[in-house]
Parts: structure tokens; C-alpha cells; sequence
């Protein structure tokens, strides 16, 4: 059986073989370049095969206390961690070969991506994108929310909020969910 997803990008799959690699990214303060940790989840026909997480020491590196109120995180706990560019070898092992990024609120975390990635000079071919924020919307219109955590609670997937592993691993739950897989 296949499907498509979204209008935007238009994407047929094959719902019994999803492959696709859920994103998130934690951010020290309003600089779309200031990714602190990163949380990566790889799924191949529709299981999760494997996943990463590191700290990253942001660019600027300066933490805004309500980010920090949000995730944990703070200047302490990055200390002695590579920056993204330092970092992007690991973490493209994960990412490159990807046929869809799949985040919660897409936008933010394929901004982040793209924005540090330029900082850096990475080049990085972006693959097609599935939010599972505005799917949700689309499919579960009587939730009060459209948050992670509302739609985490309406699919029963355990979530530690605000860690970018967490995230990453219920975006990935939650895509399979609305995609029937």
C-alpha cells in the first residue's frame, strides 16, 4: 500500500517499508546556529535500527536561561563537547543516504540543520521532509494541541520532553503511527 505525504512534497511510500530518519535539536538561545544536543533516530522498513544523541558546544555559545529552564542544558553541561562542524563525521553517518527527515515542527529543526550545516561549510544534500506536528493536525483534529507531548499522550509514547533523543524517538513513533505503519 502507498501513500502520500503531505501536499508540499508530494512523497509516495510504501507504508510496510518506512524509511526515514526522525531529527531533533535542542538550541542554547534565539540563534538558529546555536544547536546544544541533537537527537537522531534511523528507521528501515518501518523499525528503528539505530540512533544518536550527542552535546554540542553552540555557535554563539551562550545560553539564554529560559532555553535552559526548557531542556537542562547549559554552558556546564556542553563543556568539552565539539562544536556541530567538529561533530558533523559522527552525525552524517546517521543522516547521509536519508530518504526523509521527519521531525516534530519540521521547520525549526530543518532550519537548525541547514543553518549550521552553512555555518560550517557542510555540504549537505537535504532530503524530503515530513512534519509530524502538521500531520498530526491534519489527521487528529480533535486534539486540544498539536504539541509532542499532546500527541506523545494520544499514542501512549513515553517521552522525557525536551531531550533531543526523546523528541527525536517520538517523532519517529508518532510518523509511523500516521503513516499506518
Amino acid at each position: 500500500m502507498r501513500t502520500t505525504l503531505g501536499r508540499k512534497n508530494n512523497i509516495a511510500v510504501n507504508k510496510n517499508k518506512l524509511n526515514f530518519t526522525a531529527i531533533d535539536f535542542e538550541t542554547a538561545n534565539n540563534n538558529i546556529t546555536s544547536a546544544c544536543q541533537i537527537g537522531i533516530v534511523v528507521v528501515e522498513k518501518s523499525e528503528i535500527i539505530k540512533t544518536y544523541s550527542s552535546y554540542i558546544k553552540p555557535s554563539p555559545n551562550f545560553f539564554i536561561p529560559f532555553f535552559t529552564e526548557l531542556h537542562n542544558i547549559d554552558a556546564k553541561k556542553v563543556s568539552g563537547f565539539p562544536s556541530f562542524g567538529e561533530l558533523w563525521s559522527e552525525m552524517s553517518e546517521y543522516l547521509t543516504g536519508s530518504e526523509m527527515l521527519v521531525a516534530h515542527n519540521a521547520v525549526f529543526d530543518i532550519k537548525v540543520l541547514t543553518a549550521c550545516c552553512e555555518k560550517y561549510g557542510i555540504n549537505y544534500n537535504l532530503p524530503a521532509s515530513f512534519c509530524t506536528c502538521q500531520s498530526a493536525r491534519r489527521n487528529l483534529p480533535r486534539l486540544m494541541n498539536h504539541k509532542l507531548s499532546t500527541v506523545c499522550n494520544h499514542y501512549g509514547i513515553d517521552l522525557n520532553h525536551h531531550e533531543a533523543l526523546s523528541d527525536a524517538k517520538a517523532a519517529a513513533l508518532i510518523a509511523l503511527k500516521l503513516l499506518g505503519a
